[in-house]
């Protein structure tokens, strides 16, 4: 079975943006297409994109940017289920939680971030929910190299 890896938007962003460190997510997505991953990304990420393209790009290059991420990774669905369990969690940040529960309901094994530090989440209401693997792209990338 492939591992299934999910992006946080910001790892998107970068890729989109070329902002610095793109070449992790990049390296990623490359194994991806060599068959060792898939890669997700969740509806919510692609309309957090969409708000930042249009405040850093032509209108114009929105859609067609949005169809080329869709044809690269996995854009997994989110539902009031999840919502449910995401106001169970503890956390800084109600997109993280989200974010989070959406990767662990696709079977993500690790969620990439570079902002680890709001992914500090505990499970507050919700005991039994097992968190994935929060890791940035370099660190998933040196740990899957040993």
């Amino acid at each position: 079975m492939i591992t299934r890896i999910f992006f946080d938007t910001n790892i998107m962003l970068d890729l989109i943006l070329e902002r610095p460190g793109y070449e992790h997510a990049a390296r990623v997505l490359q194994m991806q297409e060599d068959g060792k991953f898939e890669v997700c990304l969740s509806i919510l990420s692609i309309a957090n994109i969409a708000y930042v393209l249009r405040k850093t790009v032509s209108s114009a290059l929105i859609a067609p940017t949005l169809k080329q991420i869709s044809s690269v990774v996995t854009v997994v669905p989110m539902d009031d289920a999840q919502l449910q369990k995401a106001l169970l969690l503890d956390g800084p940040d109600m997109e993280d939680l989200l974010q989070v529960v959406c990767a662990k309901e696709k079977g993500c094994a690790v969620l990439l971030t570079h902002n680890i530090k709001d992914f500090r989440i505990r499970k507050g209401l919700h005991d039994s929910f097992a968190l994935p693997e929060i890791q940035t792209p370099e660190s998933f990338l040196q740990a899957y190299a040993r």
